[in-house]
């Protein structure tokens, strides 16, 4: 079997498990988040490194909610992740506000920064959300100090059900697994969160924040609305 089938067959694989075991999760999440938009709020996401991918998914982009903010796009924070002190330096700008909702990618969720922003996120009131994969952080060493790790100190965590190491493949002959699955997990749960944010606010009467194309015809006028809603808190959307 070529090992492109073996891996799309291993990536469905992991969806279907998310979805069976992390649905309710997702809609418990969904829930505060439209709650959350109908109350005038924004959704914040945090990710460092290949963690950063599904908070840039969902970024200004057409068919997700324009009211979602990532709280960095730096990609050198990357390099920074192992040391304390740095997410509680990365929040001092924050502006998220009581009853919002922070949702925390980290594949690990033993790394100080990711835990760190999670922290101050929950103590400023903010109902707090990680996704990372239970069975690395349960096999990996926390690196802060007092050996928290990440789905400890948030309100939900959800599974990502990404393997130890990140990799689902492997091949006679080669000692290292291939073929990441964290990002295909990180980007599946987050679109599913959004999703059922979406029919949540619909089922209440509420015509939710969703961009369309701009390469579409009425996509700009379509999304001017939500820049003049949401510029003041996500500048971004001025572009």
């Amino acid at each position: 079997m070529a090992y492109a089938q073996k891996y799309f067959e291993r990536a469905i694989e992991l969806i279907n498990e998310i979805e069976s075991a992390e649905t309710e999760k997702i809609q418990k999440v969904a829930t505060v988040t439209a709650q959350s938009i109908m109350d005038g709020g924004i959704l914040h996401l945090f990710g460092s490194g290949h963690s950063a991918i599904p908070t840039q998914e969902v970024y200004i982009r057409a068919g997700s909610l324009s009211n979602t903010r990532p709280i960095s796009l730096e990609k050198f924070l990357d390099s920074f992740e192992r040391i304390e002190g740095v997410g509680k330096a990365l929040m001092r700008g924050f502006d998220g506000k009581k009853g919002e909702v922070l949702i925390v990618f980290s594949n690990s969720g033993v790394n100080p920064l990711p835990i760190e922003v999670a922290q101050v996120g929950k103590k400023l009131g903010l109902f707090t959300v990680c996704v990372c994969s239970f069975e690395h952080t349960a096999k990996a060493e926390p690196r802060l100090a007092d050996h928290t790790r990440l789905r400890d100190v948030v309100d939900v965590a959800i599974d990502s059900h990404a393997p130890y190491g990140d990799a689902g493949l492997q091949m006679p002959g080669l000692s290292m697994p291939f073929g990441p699955l964290s990002t295909i997990a990180g980007v599946s749960i987050v679109n599913a969160i959004i999703a059922e944010t979406i029919e949540k606010l619909v089922a209440a009467g509420v015509t939710p924040p969703v961009r369309i194309s701009r390469n579409t015809p009425g996509g700009d006028s379509h999304n001017l609305q939500f820049q003049e809603k949401y510029a003041d808190r996500i500048p971004d959307l001025r572009l």
